[in-house]
Formats: structure tokens, sequence, C-alpha cells
């Protein structure tokens, strides 16, 4: 999994009240196997969303966590949060060999949600612990802009990705254990820090109050720690790209 699932539960009132409105869906994609891996893997990811019937349908992005508005609405928003995190094994890569294996976990923690301009700009912030202690707390920021053209919604905005030293070291500290090993990788202690900066654009087009269609693409840059790991280095790449398309069906749940 390369991203987060897009999966969201805005407004949990709603499923208690007539005439709400459920879309689900999924996506399929590509993207990197593992934190700074040059190979890539295919994944997939449900999508699930409700809302009151007289609610207009908020705009998201595909790289959004599943959370739960537990504070506000509209333009200010904060709540629970879940994202899904990246494992690593050696049969991403062979040359992972005498690393540690990381199954993939799932962060939980909370977001914030603000839209300066209304439909326009949107800034957000996720903040997660993993469910193991020492997988670390990660914080992903970023923001969009987002414009509508007819039936098009184009979107477009900045990513920041900081992670604790729990965190880093468990994607890119290299043991010393693991280097007498495998002589590619070069021993390694990560540090607390940016993580990532990169960019993603989102670009869904309307058929009907029914269907939605949407595409993804997603770039990301390792940097400082995570960059001078040899698991990026000498492995990986520190260069990742995410795509995704999805669609999405909307429909009326009366009770």
């Amino acid at each position: 999994m390369a991203i987060a699932t897009p999966a969201r539960a805005d407004d949990l009132s709603a499923l208690f009240d007539r005439d709400t409105i459920i879309s689900a869906g999924g996506f399929v994609g590509a993207g990197p196997r593992f934190q700074g891996s040059k190979q890539a893997g295919l994944w997939g990811l449900p999508y699930l969303s409700f809302r009151q019937a007289d609610e207009p349908s908020e705009w998201w992005s595909p790289d959004d966590g599943l959370d739960v508005t537990l504070v506000g609405q509209g333009r200010l928003q904060a709540g629970a949060v879940l994202d899904f995190r990246e494992g690593r094994s050696l049969n991403d890569d062979r040359r992972l060999a005498g690393l540690p294996g990381l199954p993939v976990t799932v962060g939980l923690g909370l977001f914030g949600e603000v839209w300066p301009v209304a439909d326009t700009v949107r800034l957000r912030a996720e903040v997660t612990q993993g469910i193991r202690a020492h997988d670390g707390i990660v914080a992903k920021l970023g923001a969009d802009l987002v414009g509508h053209v007819g039936r098009f919604t184009l979107s477009a905005g900045p990513r920041f990705v900081v992670g604790d030293a729990a965190a880093m070291r468990l994607d890119f500290a290299v043991p010393v254990g693991a280097a007498l090993v495998n002589p590619i990788l070069a021993p390694y202690r990560a540090s607390a820090g940016p993580r990532s900066a990169g960019a993603a654009t989102t670009l869904s087009y309307t058929w009907s109050d029914a269907w939605q269609t949407l595409g993804y693409v997603r770039y990301d840059r390792l940097i400082a720690s995570a960059a001078g790991s040899s698991i990026v280095r000498r492995v990986g790449t520190p260069n990742e790209l995410t795509v995704a398309v999805g669609a999405i069906y909307s429909f009326h749940l009366t009770p």
C-alpha cells in the first residue's frame, strides 16, 4: 500500500438520517514497494463515505487518511484519523537481506482541516502514532488549491512529512548486524525530522449525481536523514512516484 486509504467517515450522525447518501468505490494504482524503493508495486484500496442528504459533497484528496470528524463542520474540522504504513520484506528487493522485515501496519491519531478560502484552498494536517510503540509518530502536512471547470475538478498542492526518531529508524536505519551480513548496506542511524517533501494532484470528472471517476499522481522526494540512509542511496532512490485511478458510485440509503 503506497498511500493512505481514501475512505472517509465524514459525520457519524448521517447513518441515522433518512435518505443518507452513501458513496462507495475503489482505487487501483502503483507506487514504491517500501520507503525509498526503486521498484513499483500494484495495490488496490476501497473507498467509502456517507453524508446527510441536505449536505453538499465535500472535496477530499485520495491521500487523506480514514477520518471521522468530531469537532466543527464546513470550513473548519478536526477529529480522529487512521492511516496505513508501508511494510517491507525480502520479497520486495533481495538486496534488503539482513534487514528486519516490517509488516504493513496502521497509525492512529488526530487530523485538522481548514479552508481559508471556501471550496478553493485547503490546509490539512494528520498526526498519527503507530499501533506498536516502536512504530513512532508521523506528521503529514498538505495544502491544496482546488478548481472547478464544468464537470471537471482539478487540485494540486504541496506535501510534507515529518517523523520522530522511532518512525525514522524503523524505515531507514541499518543495524550494524545487517551491514555485516549484507555488504551493500552501510550502518546508519536515522534521526527525527523531515522525511519527504513533494506534491500531489488529482483530476476528477463527475458523470452524474451517481458516478465520478478520478486520477491521482503524487511525487515525494526523500530528504534529510531519510535520504542519507544506505537503503535509499545503495538499494533504492529518494524519488517516489505514486499514481492511481478510481471510480465512485453514490446512492441514497432510505430506511
